[in-house]
């Protein structure tokens, strides 16, 4: 049975255990779909340049889809390569969405890899030669070397085996002292900037499902900066976890889609018509304040 041909058939996602090691396996996974996506656009001719970098977009959803990691994971993927300099993201577009720049530091690390190899091979071929000369050249002392040895001590003393136990320790050691001293890069959601740039992106995602044939691109626009800016301004941003910011535009925009509908319908032509003639008879026409906050059609507050 092929076991890899079956498999391929599924998808690869290319997973390059150095960065797993250096970096995360979640950023491993990331870089490799990032890298794929990349050769996928550049093939199209939809890079986008800016600054002499080559931009391409994906969306969390996209990401999700490939790599089956959640929108927090990649998160916190995505912001461990920045660190480590292998990408850089910029938020471009309307509506705005975040663009990946690929860095050549992977593609540093892998020649300096390749040369190293290259290095340690011909030392090794080197050190054969020498050691064949030697072997030739010196054949006698060997020899005599052989025949001095005393009874009892026939073997030399083999140093290896302990040199190599020694080093397996310490390493062991570096290790465990990595894992003990590792911390988890934060990703502070109370951060507003930061806060900011993720809800805004997250609003990117609904745009086909929300603002076609409701609003223009544009209105949908301003909306969409008004929701973030008084979501920020109000102080609300800072009860809202990372992990909660994408379900949190989805409510808030069908909240608002919600209520661009209504106001739409016959429903509401019917209640305008309604307070409309109660106006006119000089009959009270108090509601509610939720109500009439809701329903009235010059109302700007936002519904969520």
């Amino acid at each position: 049975m092929k076991l890899m041909s079956i498999l391929s058939g599924q998808g690869f996602v290319m997973y390059n255990k150095q960065l797993a090691k250096s970096v995360s396996v979640n950023a491993a996974i990331i870089f490799g779909q990032l890298c794929a996506s990349y050769e996928s656009f550049n093939n199209k001719g939809m890079i986008t340049v800016k600054d002499t970098k080559e931009y391409f977009f994906l969306t969390s959803d996209t990401l999700e889809e490939e790599t089956a990691l959640t929108y927090k994971q990649q998160l916190k993927a995505i912001k461990d390569l920045e660190q480590a300099n292998y990408i850089e993201t910029k938020l471009m577009g309307v509506p705005s969405k975040k663009y990946f720049y690929i860095t050549d530091k992977i593609i540093q690390e892998l020649f300096d890899e390749a040369k190293f190899s290259s290095d340690k091979r011909e030392d090794l071929e080197k050190s054969s030669d020498q050691e064949v000369v030697g072997q030739k050249v010196t054949p006698s002392y060997d020899e005599r070397e052989t025949l001095g040895i005393t009874k009892g001590n026939s073997k030399p003393v083999q140093k290896g085996s302990s040199i190599k136990k020694k080093n397996k320790k310490e390493k062991d050691k570096n290790k465990k002292d990595k894992i003990d001293n590792y911390q988890e890069p934060i990703i502070n959601s109370h951060d507003p900037d930061e806060f900011k740039a993720l809800l805004l992106e997250a609003t990117g995602d609904f745009y086909t499902q929300f603002a076609i044939g409701r609003w223009s691109k544009d209105d949908w626009n301003k909306l969409m900066k008004r929701f973030v800016d008084e979501t920020i301004q109000s102080g609300r941003y800072e009860n809202i976890p990372v992990d909660k910011i994408k379900g949190y535009a989805y409510v808030s925009i069908k909240n608002m889609a919600d209520h661009s509908d209504y106001k739409k319908s016959e429903e509401f032509k019917e209640y305008k018509e309604v307070m409309e003639q109660l106006a006119s008879n000089n009959t009270s026409t108090y509601l509610p304040f939720y109500a009439s906050n809701f329903l009235e059609d010059d109302n700007d507050e936002l519904p969520y």
